[in-house]
């Protein structure tokens, strides 16, 4: 039996939200729109147990569009250039295997291995063996950002990097802002982001400075906010706007506030930050972690929580100057991330010889490294045999 031709395939599981979805579903639009076939073969990974985890409406409807084939589990597949998505879909083992054959095939790193307080999340060696063994081909890494490389240098030379990041894009005729920022009587600062403790400040009093209004004439609204892990930890969200994930379309959510500022737990590392790069690209200002400049340097203002509200005051009293200096944020973003460029950087991915030298800074040593290995086994070890107790019999 021939195998199914394509130029694109593209390997993920549906129930990924946010900014993994928003990036998927970006680059699987560009590669549509510059001409490819694209091949969706939808996976059901462990990495998934709750009965919350339900298909992302957007990533589905990919389905039924014209130019996206649905590939059944086991075809054997020919393609140009094959993309996993999201690491730890793959590291908890999925049930569908397929047999393709790819000229590049490459596993676009959304998440990284280390968590915020230095334990391993997952295992990219181990991971890289399990697609091997489900699909039949090696990939190279592909890091969404310089935070994600660092990481993953660790794991070198057991794992083969991909020369280029490659970063989340955009269609830029989707993100135009219709109102200017600081054109009412009161100003809302806000931010949206999946209903995560992580994606917050541990503490209440560091949420409160990097959200709430502080002032007279300010105002609240967030899209995407884990209301009762607030409440529990003192934050006080009696006065704010709060719209559940997704509740609007993000470009309308960030039309509505004059200040993206994002701010989020010690415990939780930030892989890329779609979301950021939208409220730029909607001329928001942004007031960011200072843990984010390596990843956004000159395009926001970093602080701590605490020195916020006097950033915000700052912005407002000069709103012309805002305006301009987002103006030209945006042109920046747009040069760098727009989906235009999608094809031009499929060529370059197409003839990328991948790299597995140590040359960079690495999140962790060696030794570190194969340390939180072996902690990363014994905990999955320990899972394992609570998951067999639990049983029935």
């Amino acid at each position: 039996m021939s195998a199914f031709r394509s130029d694109i395939v593209l390997v993920y599981d549906p129930r990924f939200s946010g900014g993994t979805a928003a990036a998927m579903l970006a680059d699987a639009q560009a590669f549509h729109a510059a001409g490819a076939t694209v091949g969706l073969l939808p996976v059901t990974s462990g990495f998934f147990a709750g009965a919350e985890d339900i298909p992302n409406a957007a990533v589905a409807d990919l389905a039924g569009l014209s130019g996206f084939d649905v590939l059944a589990p086991g075809t054997a597949v020919a393609a140009g250039v094959v993309f996993f998505h999201h690491p730890l879909a793959f590291f908890h083992g999925v049930a569908e295997t397929a047999d393709i054959l790819a000229d590049t095939s490459v596993l676009v790193a959304h998440h990284p291995p280390f968590r915020g307080d230095g334990s391993l999340e997952y295992d990219p060696v181990t991971t890289t063996r399990i697609i091997k063994k489900a699909f039949g081909t090696s990939p190279m890494w592909a890091p969404v950002s310089g935070v994600i490389r660092k990481h993953l240098r660790s794991f070198l030379p057991f794992v083969r990097l991909t020369c280029s990041d490659w970063v989340n894009t955009f269609d830029a005729g989707h993100w135009t802002s219709r109102r200017q920022v600081f054109d009412q009587a009161v100003a809302i600062v806000g931010r949206h982001s999946r209903e995560d403790p992580l994606k917050w400040p541990d503490r209440a009093a560091d949420v409160m400075a990097s959200v709430a209004p502080p002032g007279p004439g300010w105002a609240t609204r967030v899209m995407g906010c884990p209301v009762q892990e607030l409440k529990a930890g003192g934050v006080d969200l009696s006065s704010w706007d709060i719209v559940p994930f997704n509740g609007e379309p993000v470009d309308r959510f960030l039309d509505s506030l004059d200040v993206f500022s994002y701010f989020h737990s010690d415990r939780w590392v930030e892989a890329f930050g779609r979301t950021v790069l939208e409220a730029m690209l909607m001329e928001r200002p942004c007031v960011l972690d200072q843990r984010l400049r390596e990843t956004f340097g000159p395009l926001a203002q970093y602080a701590s929580p605490a020195q916020v509200p006097d950033l915000l005051k700052a912005l407002r009293y000069d709103p012309a100057g805002t305006r301009r200096h987002c103006s030209e944020i945006r042109e920046i973003v747009l040069g760098r991330y727009t989906s235009a460029a999608v094809p031009e950087r499929l060529q370059s991915l197409r003839s990328d010889p991948g790299t597995s030298m140590r040359g960079g800074p690495v999140q962790a040593s060696p030794f570190v490294t194969l340390r939180k290995l072996a902690g990363l086994a014994r905990r999955e070890r320990c899972a394992a045999r609570r998951a067999r107790k639990v049983e029935p019999e």
